[in-house]
């Protein structure tokens, strides 16, 4: 029989069973702060453990998901985890959560997702992931992994891309700590859905996986707009990374920018290697210096 990493699917399914009677009646969706209630349960996703009970309850609502065609299970080589889950067919396969196994020091389970509303929406018995029938804005972001400039954003209609940058000083000193780059973040994505005329009534957002996503993606929602997280591909992937290449040059008067997916990820290291010591010699103020692995702009560079 299939495990899911520390339970069989029909030990899972038996959960679902028992707790199915006891927890039929539930909201269509979120309350304030994250809330999603049940009875008798409230389940709280803004925490970061949960009780046991909790998490036999949140498995037994992926595996009823799992059942319908919209998640799947998946392996991984991870003692620690009780099961791990990706989209499939209306769910995006770059969607994940993850729930661990019982933490005797915390006294929970922790669990670990990209996007919590999927999550919430799965708990809630909501399985209806279907996108309205409008036109798409895709989202993407540029430069997150690369060590000196600003961070770019992209949006596209399919047809044209539109770009702003929020500025290096964003990942230096105090800005950096207090994440003030992902309200700018947010605050230029707006900006920038608006060039095309877009309100939540004509568009809805595709939104790429990565960190500096996050609070843009829930901005838009809490905004009204319906934003799937993807794997941005095409247009905007290609066309943001060279846009973002000719920034970089702009700014250092240098061609040090990679794509990562471009070079392969054994040449990452030594390419940011580069272009880290470059910054340190001659622009030490274009540094992402907030970042622990970087430091203060007179930190040597190690190796």
């Amino acid at each position: 029989m299939k495990k899911i990493r520390g339970r069989t699917r029909l030990a899972a399914n038996k959960v679902a069973r028992r707790r199915g009677a006891r927890n039929a009646r539930h909201s269509a969706g979120a309350g304030k702060g994250g809330y999603f209630l049940f009875m008798p349960v409230i389940i709280d996703f803004s925490k970061k453990f949960f009780t046991p009970f909790e998490a036999d309850y949140i498995i037994s609502r992926l595996e009823k998901a799992r059942l319908k065609g919209v998640v799947e299970a998946r392996f991984e080589n991870n003692e620690h985890l009780i099961c791990s889950y990706c989209g499939r067919g209306p769910v995006s396969e770059k969607w994940n959560v993850k729930i661990y196994k019982f933490n005797q020091k915390k006294r929970g389970h922790s669990l670990v997702t990209n996007d919590i509303d999927v999550i919430g929406k799965i708990v809630s018995g909501d399985l209806d992931f279907k996108a309205p029938d409008l036109a798409v804005l895709s989202i993407d972001d540029s430069g997150w992994g690369f060590p000196m400039c600003g961070v770019m954003l992209g949006v596209t209609d399919g047809v044209r891309i539109e770009t702003s940058v929020v500025p290096v000083e964003f990942f230096q000193g105090e800005r950096y700590e207090a994440k003030d780059y992902l309200v700018e973040y947010s605050r230029l994505g707006f900006d920038t859905i608006k060039k095309f005329g877009a309100s939540n009534a004509t568009h809805r957002i595709e939104i790429c996986t990565g960190y500096v996503n996050r609070t843009l993606r829930d901005d838009l929602r809490r905004s009204g707009y319906h934003v799937s997280v993807t794997e941005i591909k095409g247009i905007l992937q290609d066309g943001l990374e060279k846009r973002f290449r000719e920034y970089v040059k702009a700014e250092i008067s240098r061609d040090l920018y990679y794509d990562p997916k471009e070079i392969g990820a054994k040449a990452v290291p030594r390419r940011y290697a580069e272009a880290l010591e470059f910054g340190r010699k001659f622009f030490p103020h274009k540094l992402k210096s907030g970042w622990s692995s970087i430091g203060a702009p007179d930190t040597p560079v190690s190796g």
